[in-house]
Formats: structure tokens, C-alpha cells, sequence
């Protein structure tokens, strides 16, 4: 019954099937239950993240700061390997483009915006399952990630205002890759309990958006830089406080 908790409680993280749900999901399983099934081999964590997105076969993209935020479990394999599952459930791509055109069918809009400047967002609930090698302070991280759009939209810039035009319909509802890591630990922090700062690099291997919106394939990498805060015990955190 030992590793049935941890099992228990990832399969409630990951479950329901709107953002909102699972937040409100993420946020009661750290209160009720974070420190309380903190062991040596098993621990949750707040997860806090910024990224940088960029996209394959689009001229004129920049990358534009966006968040992440979700909860991970820590399970320890060995003195050397760990397993992490998480859960985002919410994770924004933005990012500034300087030369698409609006095509809605309606002249009237489609005439004032050509070929011009604007942002975009996606929004996604990401579940990525890192393997990590630990070596002293340091770990090394790999594994596959898959993305679920919540919400897309494109906002042009034009001289007499702005446009925001919905292309959820035109993204494709799923993205999955693989996603490395190089994470260092301050195990005082926090007064024992530690904080996990974290290089992202995530590579995406399915096309973004549809052939209808712009082709050819537009594969999506970002980098991203993350602080994870474990829920341990007050006797776990003394231990490390002490080593």
C-alpha cells in the first residue's frame, strides 16, 4: 500500500477536462494533502515558469514572455534516478509576428490588415513526464510532453485599432515532444525545504496550425525558466537543513 498514495494522487491531478477544473484540482491537493504525503520517496510540488516560444516556417516571429504554472510529483527511483509527472494546467505560447494577413472573407476587415504586425497566444494544459539524473546538487532531465489547446487567438495591428481574430479552429487540438531540463537545488531555502531552479528546452514534433490557417508544417520549441517548490515535512526539511 506504500506507493499506492502517490499513485492516487497523480491520477487526481491529471484527472477533469477544463483548465479551471484542474487548477481548483491542483490548489486543494497541495493544501490538503502536500506535506502530508511528503516522504524520502515520494513529494509534490508547486511548479512556476516563464517561456519563450518560437515556431518553424513562420517569417518574422519573436518570442514573447508567457507563463506556466502547475504541480509535479517527485518519485525517487534510486540515489541517482527520479521520476516526475506534471501537470500544467496552465501554459501560454505568445509570441510577436510582423507580416500575416487577416483573411475572415469579410473585405471590410481583411482590406485594413494585410501584411501587417500583431501577437498571438495559445494556451495549453501541458503533462510532461521528466526523468531526471541527479549528480550532487545538479539533475538532468528528459522526457515526452503532450499538450492539450485550450484556447488560440491572433491579434492584428492596424493604423484605426486592433483585430483579434479566434483561430482555435484552426490549431490543431494536440502538440507532443520531448522536453530536456538541467536543474539545480538549493536545499536550504525555504528553510530546508528547498527550491529547484530550472533551464526548459522543449522540441515539438506536430504541426501547430492547420493547412488552412498557414502551411507548411510550423513546429513549436521554446525555452523556458522554472522554479519548483517541494511540499515536504518540517522533519523531512530539518534533515536536509542538517545534512
Amino acid at each position: 500500500m506504500k506507493g499506492f498514495k502517490p499513485i492516487v494522487i497523480i491520477l487526481f491531478l491529471i484527472s477533469g477536462v477544463t483548465c479551471q477544473k484542474l487548477q481548483g484540482q491542483a490548489a486543494i491537493v497541495a493544501m490538503l494533502f502536500g506535506d502530508q504525503v511528503a516522504s524520502e520517496e515520494f513529494n509534490l510540488g508547486f511548479e512556476l515558469g516563464m517561456n519563450w516560444s518560437d515556431y518553424s516556417n513562420i517569417e518574422g516571429v519573436r518570442g514573447k514572455h508567457a507563463i506556466r504554472i502547475g504541480m509535479s510529483g517527485n518519485i525517487k527511483l534510486s540515489e541517482s534516478f527520479y521520476l516526475s509527472p506534471a501537470i500544467y494546467f496552465l501554459s501560454q505560447r505568445s509570441f510577436h509576428f510582423k507580416n500575416l494577413s487577416l483573411d475572415t472573407g469579410n473585405p471590410l476587415f481583411d482590406n485594413e490588415f494585410q501584411n501587417t504586425g500583431g501577437r498571438g497566444q495559445l494556451r495549453y494544459v501541458d503533462l510532461p513526464v521528466m526523468t531526471w539524473f541527479a549528480l550532487d546538487k545538479w539533475r538532468i532531465g528528459l522526457g515526452p510532453q503532450v499538450s492539450f489547446l485550450t484556447s488560440s487567438n491572433l491579434t492584428f495591428e492596424g493604423p484605426e485599432g486592433n483585430f483579434e481574430r479566434d483561430i482555435e479552429e484552426n490549431t490543431n487540438a494536440i502538440d507532443y515532444g520531448i522536453m530536456t531540463g538541467l536543474s539545480y537545488e538549493l536545499g536550504k531555502a525555504r528553510k530546508g525545504k528547498g527550491i529547484f531552479l530550472q533551464l526548459r528546452y522543449y522540441q515539438g514534433f506536430s504541426d501547430i496550425f492547420e493547412d488552412s490557417l498557414l502551411a507548411p508544417e510550423n513546429k513549436q520549441h521554446f525555452f523556458a525558466v522554472h522554479v519548483s517548490l517541494p511540499f515536504i515535512t518540517e522533519e523531512l526539511a530539518q534533515k536536509n537543513l542538517e545534512q
